[in-house]
């Protein structure tokens, strides 16, 4: 997850959702604000001292912050974060969690069951954090604002906004981890106000230097339904709503964002990347990860202004295979132009591929505005060779992960778009020897795709793999020069092949 964009400064800053422009300010500090914003509740410090273990956990927070000056690590929030205070297996097991995470980074737990952002924000202003120089502080906050408060979305979006300026004011030189409102299986409402929340806090701190966001909401959904085995709620005596993630819960989201907080902290992952199989990374939106030879955050502005103004007919989506192609945005290297004019002859087409791309990647771009607003009459996505292999940013992705996450991506594509037809490429094969390790990997993720598609309505699977290969399997160099990318003459077959489909631009405007 990246962080170091030089970004957006939020003062009166500009984020696009959905085509929309969103003004994020600065939020006006208590005492400062007028006596409309007084309204909000969401921004007002407000304490809860009348109740007696609220008062007394404030205290022993502050004996720990006076105790601890070398803390590191703030994990700030409500309930979700208090439980990390509790080891009572199964269901709330969690010290284990913290010992193995978030212990040797020498992290304090600043969490208060029922905590809404005015309560955060009393406590930052009570001393929490003073005399403190954290290297990072992860913050979720936000589910009991539109939850037992019954706060709207746009009080519980000014009152995060408020936690994250108190925070930069008062720990300027540290950097923070954002996390949108969990799912729950709460009432609709809450729910519908929680995504909105999400979609906004999205928008406002995408770029911004000093505030990276994640979207933890894959992890807890399973086919396409809140899976209700995450929670500890509904076991309880009770039978509560799911709200609260149990000990499988939380060790997902601990392994989901540990890549990202050993950036922020600038050391290495507690646990090896390799290892983080309780969760399926292909799923989690995510900005740029692989250093690249062009500016990924660059060609993600140029997308959101060329696609607007192109209104494509065809919207092509992928890695580097579909970058290099041709089309806009140009890039610096067009390894299939003749192809590209053969099938698209200058009519209105719009290239998102990107270098390096994954399908979390994808995610991301669509989230946060590539497609919004587009109708394009086809939808050609190449994804999921990068999936295939490891980093030191992401770890190797199985099969089952990636069909999972070319789902997702053709859903939300379906959704922005739902005239549109979707054509899934397989995954092109890579490396010369037929019996080359990543071959078994491509054949068996293009089987799964093919069985997931076959009955879809609005999305075709299109395999050619067999049309770059030699008879004996071989891959050969006049077809992909790297093993990986097509030249000139395999991007003319992946351009028949989307012709014998019958994909082809119109002249813009025509019928």
């Amino acid at each position: 997850m990246a962080f170091d964009t030089g970004g957006f400064v939020r003062l009166f800053s500009v984020a696009c959702l959905g085509g929309l422009a969103l003004l994020c300010p600065q939020p006006a500090r208590a005492g400062q604000a007028s006596s409309k914003v007084l309204t909000n509740p969401a921004i007002v410090p407000q304490d809860r001292l009348q109740e007696s273990w609220w008062a007394q956990r404030h205290q022993e927070v502050l004996e720990a912050v006076h105790q601890h000056p070398e803390t590191a690590l703030l994990m700030i929030g409500d309930s979700i974060t208090n439980d990390f205070d509790k080891a009572e297996p199964p269901d709330q097991d969690l010290q284990p969690i913290w010992q193995q995470f978030y212990a040797p980074r020498h992290a304090l737990n600043l969490g208060f069951s029922g905590d809404t952002t005015a309560h955060v924000l009393w406590r930052l202003d009570h001393g929490e954090v003073e005399g403190l120089h954290p290297q990072a502080v992860v913050l979720l906050i936000g589910t009991n604002n539109t939850g037992a408060f019954n706060e709207t979305a746009e009080q519980t979006e000014a009152g995060i906004d408020a936690v994250i300026g108190a925070l930069e004011q008062k720990l300027p030189a540290t950097r923070i981890l954002l996390l949108g409102i969990l799912p729950s299986g709460m009432a609709e409402d809450k729910i519908a106000r929680d995504r909105k929340v999400n979609d906004y806090l999205a928008a406002c701190y995408s770029e911004d230097p000093r505030v990276g966001y994640l979207d933890l909401s894959s992890l807890f959904y399973k086919n396409g339904s809140l899976n209700q085995n995450l929670f500890y709620d509904p076991r309880m005596p009770w039978h509560g709503s799911a709200l609260h993630p149990d000990t499988v819960g939380h060790r997902m989201m601990a392994e989901a964002i540990e890549p990202a907080l050993a950036e922020l902290m600038g050391d290495t992952t507690r646990v090896p990347l390799t290892s983080m199989t309780e969760i399926n990374t292909a799923l989690i939106p995510v900005p740029r990860l692989e250093l690249d030879s062009y500016d990924w955050y660059s060609r993600h502005h140029a997308e959101l202004m060329i696609g607007k103004q192109l209104n494509p007919q065809v919207v092509m989506i992928g890695d580097s295979i579909t970058h290099f192609w041709a089309g806009a945005p140009l890039a610096r290297a067009m390894n299939g132009p003749g192809s590209w004019d053969l099938i698209f002859g200058g009519k209105p087409v719009l290239n998102m591929g990107f270098g390096w791309d994954r399908t979390e990647n994808v995610l991301w771009r669509i989230r946060q505005g590539e497609f919004d607003g587009l109708s394009p009459q086809w939808i050609v996505l190449e994804i999921g060779t990068n999936n295939l292999t490891g980093s030191m940013q992401a770890r190797e992705n199985t099969p089952e992960e990636i069909v999972a996450a070319i789902g997702e991506i053709c859903r939300q594509l379906h959704k922005r778009s739902p005239q549109s037809r979707i054509i899934v490429m397989g995954i092109f094969p890579r490396g010369s020897d037929p019996k080359g390790p990543i071959r078994a990997s491509i054949a068996r993720t293009n089987a799964l795709l093919a069985r997931e598609f076959q009955n879809d309505a609005y999305v075709r699977f299109l395999d050619i793999g067999a049309s770059l290969l030699q008879p004996d399997g071989t891959l050969p160099a006049s077809i992909m020069p790297d093993g990986t990318h097509p030249s000139e003459a395999g991007y003319r077959i992946w351009a028949d092949a989307l012709l014998q489909a019958g994909v082809a631009a119109t002249q813009k405007n025509q019928p």
